[in-house]
């Protein structure tokens, strides 16, 4: 099995944090507007590619069932089945949902693990099917494709540095990611056998993003650099690059600002033709 380099080049796109279901996830379609709208006119006849979605809200949401269950249960009887009660209530469910999401990849539990493998069988799913393939991930989301990358560089029937076709990433595209932070306990990746090629590992952030830096209150940083935090170098078959964003936005707003980044969208479209 090998990646056939004239199929259409295939970008999956892995959420972060959500407050919601499966069924109301799709930022793959925007980012198919993002690379349509960075295309040239001679360009947009030519290049092939698709995206699609990986994931992993409802499994999320089934692990933290029972702990909504308790929330609800204390609302009701705190504030009673008013119309206020009712909002808070909502407001709160939606605060344990993306809080829920983090703890469960803290904890790197039988959740965590369902998420990372659903991720792994879907990218080698799409490399038996020949496309050549590049992820997409945001917040939370980076941490599963980071991980899921690392694991299938240890699988002895891929990533041969001398053949990008036994590769089942050929790209890995991260934005707003708390990978930096300590309590994600990231710092390395898994070394490529020898060779002459390079996997590329690409993170933009924004100095106002909460979620980069673990402010709550969006304090600029001055420094935010993933390549020297995982100490990668030629040797490593890695080459990761840092790249700030100006999205003219600050707190949160700099968090979903990325969707919409032209410069992102130049470089995916440089990823995919070249």
């Amino acid at each position: 099995m090998s990646v056939d380099p004239k199929k259409p080049r295939k970008i999956l796109v892995v959420h972060g944090v959500q407050a919601g279901k499966d069924n109301d996830i799709n930022s793959h379609e925007g980012i198919k507007k993002l690379i349509l709208s960075r295309l040239t006119p001679e360009q947009l006849p030519i290049v092939k590619f698709e995206t699609e979605m990986y994931r992993y809200e409802n499994i999320n949401d089934n692990a933290q069932r029972s702990l909504k269950k308790v929330f609800g249960i204390f609302l009701v009887n705190l504030l009673g089945k008013t119309p206020i009660g009712g909002l808070l209530g909502k407001v709160v469910e939606n605060g344990v949902d993306v809080v829920g999401d983090v703890l469960i990849n803290i904890q790197e539990g039988s959740t965590a693990s369902t998420i990372r493998d659903g991720l792994i069988n879907k990218i080698e799913k799409i490399y038996e099917e020949g496309n050549p393939l590049y992820i997409v991930a945001h917040s939370l989301g980076t941490i599963y494709a980071f991980d899921a990358v690392n694991k299938l560089i240890t699988n002895q029937k891929y990533f041969d540095r001398n053949s990008r076709t036994t590769w089942p990433v050929q790209a890995l595209v991260t934005f707003g990611s708390p990978i930096g932070l300590s309590m994600f306990n990231r710092n390395s990746v898994k070394k490529f056998k020898p060779g002459s090629r390079y996997f590329r590992w690409i993170n933009y952030w924004a100095r106002t993003d909460p979620v980069v830096s673990g402010n709550f209150y969006g304090k600029p940083v001055v420094k935010y650099q993933i390549a020297e935090k995982f100490s990668t170098n030629l040797n490593s078959g890695w080459v990761i690059q840092d790249r700030v964003v100006d999205s003219k936005q600050a707190w949160l707003l700099a968090h979903i600002s990325y969707w919409k980044n032209f410069a992102i969208g130049d470089d995916l479209v440089s990823l995919i033709t070249s």
